[in-house]
């Protein structure tokens, strides 16, 4: 029986070992583990995998959930070529273990159609090579651009969008322009174009958008639309190179659509989320409320959860109680004067301009902030509001809310 049981056990732990999957990810696929390609069992031990166009760099990987466990390489054997030796694998299984190189898959400069790769696991030594491919040279094959963003399955390289000629200009059509998205170049993020560094503004219909590519090695921030409050439906774009390098992008047209989403009030006095705690309710058109038993700290405005942000006015400005301020578009976090006060009782009002995209805060309270304890509250201690500022008056002496005497 113990030598039955002993069996079962290695031919458990056999079928655990053979179970293992492969996958090989790269910039064939824009680094997306999802569209990561899985190897084929071929014997035990034994893996294949045939990519349809394959250059650049890649790893291998034991999910497409994820990049742990992933195999790479470490030191200067990092390249695998046709018919040549073989590279040896290191892998990374925790978040603390190094990060091994990527494996770089055959010539610079040349791609390989129809492209076959070999992985021969051996106890814990795992091995590539590359078997056989159709070499061809990248610089005699067109590069293509896309665009990408969240409406395409969620930044997938795979499924962007391609700029087709029209008349011989480079045009796509996007069924819904929305949120945040990049122009790349043969679906992958070597090359990419964002937010212009200079003016940070959006894009707008009809007006031609000079984009920010890569900068010493730094990707460029996402693109936005001017109005961020909103998509447009059946959008139309254009992408020109101009003779000085600059790639142009412009928005035709398309039907711009307000998005209906919520306003959230996400900070340090009421948690970082988008929750019914943090919600704003409509109270009137273009004006919402949020009522708060206790706030104070930083803060940041977003709506549809945090698809769009706005902060501080400026990063120097701070917030004071029963003041409004105009907030900034993708602004810094909005902190209080005064961080140790804790306000209670507020109601916090929003008004929103979605045409000129404005938004205005006023953080109202007519109770003294918990943390004063400069001032000493008695019977005759009144408190009165001018133009817009809470004074505390005792006697004849006047006390700003955070315990400063102005008279």
């Amino acid at each position: 029986m113990k030598k039955i049981f002993s069996l079962f056990v290695a031919l458990t732990a056999m079928v655990a070992v053979n179970a293992a999957n492969y996958y090989l990810v790269g910039g064939f696929c824009g680094w997306n583990t999802g569209n990561a390609v899985k190897f084929t069992e071929v014997s035990a031990g034994n893996y294949e995998v045939i990519i349809e166009d394959l250059s650049g760099e890649g790893k291998v990987l034991g999910t497409t959930t994820g990049w742990l466990p992933q195999y790479g390489v470490i030191g200067d054997n990092n390249v695998v070529t046709i018919g040549g030796p073989a590279c040896v694998l290191t892998a990374k299984n925790a978040d603390s273990d190094p990060e091994p190189g990527n494996i770089k898959f055959g010539k610079d400069g040349f791609g390989y159609k129809n492209a076959k790769l070999a992985l021969k696991v051996a106890g814990d030594q795992i091995t590539i090579t590359f078997v056989s491919g159709e070499e061809y040279d990248l610089s005699a094959k067109p590069d293509t651009y896309q665009i990408v963003g969240a409406f395409t399955n969620n930044w997938n390289t795979a499924d962007a969008i391609q700029f087709e000629e029209v008349d011989g200009v480079l045009t796509a059509n996007v069924p819904d322009l929305s949120g945040t998205f990049k122009i790349i170049k043969n679906r992958a993020w070597d090359e990419q174009w964002g937010t212009n560094r200079e003016t940070n503004a959006g894009l707008a219909v009809g007006v031609p958008y000079v984009m920010s590519g890569k900068l010493d090695g730094a990707d460029p921030a996402n693109l936005a639309l001017a109005n961020p409050f909103g998509s447009y439906t059946n959008a139309t774009l254009t992408l020109k190179k101009e003779a000085n390098g600059d790639m142009v992008l412009t928005l035709v047209s398309g039907t711009f659509q307000l998005m209906q989403a919520d306003w959230h009030l996400p900070g340090e006095a009421l948690g970082w989320n988008c929750n019914a705690e943090q919600r704003f309710e409509k109270v009137s058109d273009n004006t919402y409320e949020l009522l708060a038993a206790e706030f104070g700290n930083r803060f940041k405005v977003v709506y549809g959860n945090w698809a769009v942000e706005f902060g501080a006015p400026t990063p120097e400005t701070v917030w004071e109680i029963n003041k409004e301020y105009t907030l900034a578009l993708k602004g810094s976090d909005f902190n209080a004067i005064d961080n140790k006060h804790i306000f209670e009782d507020c109601t916090i009002r929003l008004v929103v301009d979605y045409e000129n995209v404005e938004v205005k805060i006023t953080i109202m309270s007519e109770t003294l902030p918990s943390a004063v304890e400069d001032v000493v509250v008695t019977n005759t201690t009144t408190k009165v509001i001018e133009n817009g500022q809470m004074y505390i008056m005792q006697g004849n002496k006047v006390y700003t809310i955070m315990g400063t005497q102005v008279k």
